[in-house]
Order: structure tokens, then sequence, then C-alpha cells
């Protein structure tokens, strides 16, 4: 279908669910965009593989989709297109924290035995042993060898490709490389991203996110967003530029 053609005919679409918040004219919705989160999950899932697959991500971006089309508000001036990318990054990351095989506890065991870990090699100028760690930690023995054998599981590979895996789960055998930063330190994200993209367009938000966070390559972000990878990298140095400058103002009001 023509460009053109193509958005009369979402502009239809959109005048009819707004008019009717009917699920089929929202499905329909969905459908015209659904190409969004195909394109979206094929170019994460290159940065991810092996540990997932293009569908299993674009599974949980349709729930971001659906929820795009159910809360937009042409009204905030931002272009749909813009606000549902956005929206699909954030299921298909929130879906990635859920399939975490650690969980909370798992995550903080790790990070406080590498701090651990480190601060024994600073000291001592070797490696701990098992029983010298766990005494560090204040833990049992027994305990930190089985948390210890759960973080090392989490970090293999299954051998299968993903064309073997059941699709009766999207995470039955799913067992993430190099996984996520725990609840504590995804939030410590979270906010810190919040606060530098505070006040930024809907767009420059997402080549933040997309860039810094999910670690796309502008030609990526470019085809995501449908524009080139050198109007990406453009309007990345001017925003990087414009936080600078905001910043820089937010210091001199600190000194003064």
């Amino acid at each position: 279908m023509p460009t053109k053609t193509r958005k009369d005919h979402a502009g239809q679409l959109w005048k009819e669910y707004h008019k009717t918040r009917a699920d089929e004219a929202r499905n329909r919705l969905v459908e015209q965009y659904i190409h969004l989160v195909d394109k979206l999950a094929e170019i994460m899932a290159r940065r991810l593989w092996p540990r997932v697959s293009a569908d299993e991500l674009a599974s949980a971006g349709y729930d971001g989709l659906i929820g795009a089309v159910a809360s937009f508000d042409p009204k905030r001036g931002v272009k749909f297109e813009t606000y549902c990318r956005q929206r699909i990054v954030g299921a298909i990351r929130d879906w990635q924290r859920e399939i975490d095989p650690l969980g909370r506890s798992g995550r903080n065991f790790e990070r406080t035995m590498n701090v651990a870990e480190e601060r024994f090699q600073a000291s001592l100028g070797r490696t701990p042993t098992s029983t010298e760690l766990a005494d560090e930690m204040g833990i049992p023995i027994s305990r930190f060898i089985k948390m210890k054998k759960t973080v090392a599981a989490s970090h293999n590979v299954p051998l299968e490709s993903s064309s073997d895996r059941s699709d009766d789960s999207r995470t039955a055998t799913l067992v993430p490389v190099d996984p996520n930063p725990g609840p504590t330190h995804q939030t410590e994200r979270e906010l810190i991203r919040e606060y530098l993209t505070r006040g930024l367009k809907e767009q420059d938000r997402l080549i933040l996110t997309l860039y810094y966070y999910e670690k796309l390559t502008m030609a990526a972000i470019g085809a995501v967003l449908g524009v080139s990878e050198s109007r990406v990298c453009q309007r990345h140095a001017e925003i990087v530029e414009q936080l600078r400058t905001r910043f820089a103002d937010a210091a001199c009001d600190l000194v003064a």
C-alpha cells in the first residue's frame, strides 16, 4: 500500500476508534502498525542473540502496541509512531526483567558476592575461596555454594537452536547469557534516565533509550525510526549538546 494511502487509511481508523472505542476498531489499528513491532523486535534480537529470538521479543512488544493504541491521545501533538515505539521498547524490557531466572534475591547475592570478591582481592592480592567469601558475606557455606551454582547456571546458553524450542512457552528454555540488572539497579537506571530525558521530545527520548540503554547502533535506530543513519547521528549530537547546556546551567546554579 502506498505511503499516502496507508496514512489516509490509518487516519480513518483512528477517527472510527476515537468515536466508538470498539475492540474491532482497535484491533484494525493494531494490524495497521504491527510491522513496527516486528522491525523493532528483529533489531533488538540481533544484540541479544542467542538468548532470545525476534519472535519472543515481538510477542512481548505486541502488548506494548495494544497499550499504545488504547492510550494514545493525538492532542499531545506527538506522532503515534514515535509514542508507539517507546511503548514497545518498554514492554519488551519489562518482559526481559520478568524472565530473569535469578530474581531479586539472586541478583542481590551476585552483586554482593562480586563486591566482596573485589574487596578481598584488593586487600590480600589473591582470589578468595568459597569459604572465605561466605564468611565475608556472613552466610552459611552451604547456602553460598547453592546460590553460586544458581548464578553460574543463569549465565549458561542452551545448546539447542531457537528452531528446536517449543512454542508453548516464551520462557521455558530461555536462559540469558548476560542477565539484566537486578530490580534495585534497574530502578536506579530508570530514575536516572527519567531525570536526564525530562522535557525532551518523545522521539529524542527514544533515541537516547535505544542508544544508551538498548545499545542499538545509529543505523539500527534509524531503521526503527524510519530515518537515515546520518539523521540519527545529527539529532543525537544535538540532544547531547542540549543536555550539556542544561546541566552546565544547573551546575552553575548549584555553585551560586
